[in-house]
């Protein structure tokens, strides 16, 4: 069978541009699957839920979260990014992702009502986002801050047991909110290989 002009342009063109050649994949050596052609690493979903907390209460994971709550990212999005992750690295297949997706959602959103950090389900949906002057931030993060302790135990409250099991609620209030989000880190020492010894 002759191959088209039109053929060959492409396979080029997808070359040029880094793209595989389609059915490459099928040609990968069966000894060296991708992650998520594998058996999954979870299968039963309470387990799979615990893993998404455990990711998620990383405190670096928190603050940015928190963040990106803040920046207007929408939970819904939050979520799939999270649960995606997940599936390319073998940890569940699309199946159960799709069941870990509310109670993911819900985490995220135990997380923002404890940070006091306004949210919303999908991201361009809010429309009072304003511009405001870097110390006014400073103050209203302050003061959400502070008054995590008294949110903690009404947050949880909110949750449905059928939805997110008692025992990770009790663990969402256990996670510690960094004090500032805003806290200036140390400069780390690079560790780059390009850098010239001395």
């Amino acid at each position: 069978m002759a191959i088209s002009e039109k053929g060959i342009k492409f396979l080029n063109d997808s070359l040029d541009r880094g793209r595989p050649i389609p059915g490459q994949s099928l040609t990968n050596s069966p000894e060296q699957p991708y992650n998520w052609e594998s058996p999954p690493e979870f299968t039963n979903p309470r387990e799979g839920m615990l893993h998404v907390f455990e990711a998620l209460t990383v405190p670096e994971t928190v603050e940015n979260v928190i963040y990106s709550l803040g920046d207007g990212i929408g939970v819904i999005d939050l979520a799939s990014i999270t649960l995606y992750a997940g599936f390319l690295e073998g940890k569940w297949n699309p199946d159960l992702m799709t069941l870990l997706m509310e109670p993911t959602m819900y985490i995220i959103i135990a997380l923002a009502e404890k940070a006091e950090i306004p949210y919303t389900l999908e991201t361009g949906e809010r429309s009072d986002i304003k511009e405001m002057s870097p110390e006014k931030e400073i103050q209203n993060l302050q003061s959400g801050i502070n008054e995590l302790d008294k949110l903690k135990k009404q947050t949880v409250s909110k949750v449905s047991d059928q939805v997110l099991p008692s025992d990770i609620r009790e663990m969402v209030e256990e996670v510690e909110i960094p004090e500032s989000l805003l806290q200036k880190k140390e400069p780390q020492e690079s560790q780059s290989l390009l850098d010239k010894g001395e």
